[in-house]
């Protein structure tokens, strides 16, 4: 099994409620670590109202919630987050800025067999 970085981005524009969801999942014969997630959007560090952020894994459900922010503007989360090729991660804003560009990079490392 070999192992490379991981670096994967994702954009999504926030609709008219202020919501905005990104899905990602590893490619056949690929598991990610996930050991950094950084969240911002492109409104001002001021600008109200602050969206939150919340990361999933697997569904979109209080049960699987895996790291999440009152901060979805600008903030960081560290662990480790094992994501198998069948499994999907969530990344959900709400109560954004309609029409704010919400942004998230995934980092750590993939492992492929």
């Amino acid at each position: 099994m070999t192992t490379q970085v991981l670096d994967e981005p994702g954009t999504v524009v926030l609709d008219a409620n202020g919501y905005g969801l990104i899905t990602f999942q590893p490619e056949s014969f690929r598991t990610w670590n996930v050991t950094s997630i950084n969240v911002r959007t492109d409104q001002g560090p001021a600008e109200t109202p602050v969206p939150q952020c919340t990361v999933y894994l697997g569904v979109v459900d209080p049960g699987a919630i895996k790291a999440q922010t009152y901060m979805g503007n600008r903030s960081t989360a560290q662990g480790s987050i094992i994501v198998q090729p069948s499994t999907q991660l969530l990344v959900e804003w709400t109560n954004g800025i309609p029409g704010s560009t919400a942004t998230v990079s995934l980092y750590g490392q993939m492992s492929m067999r």
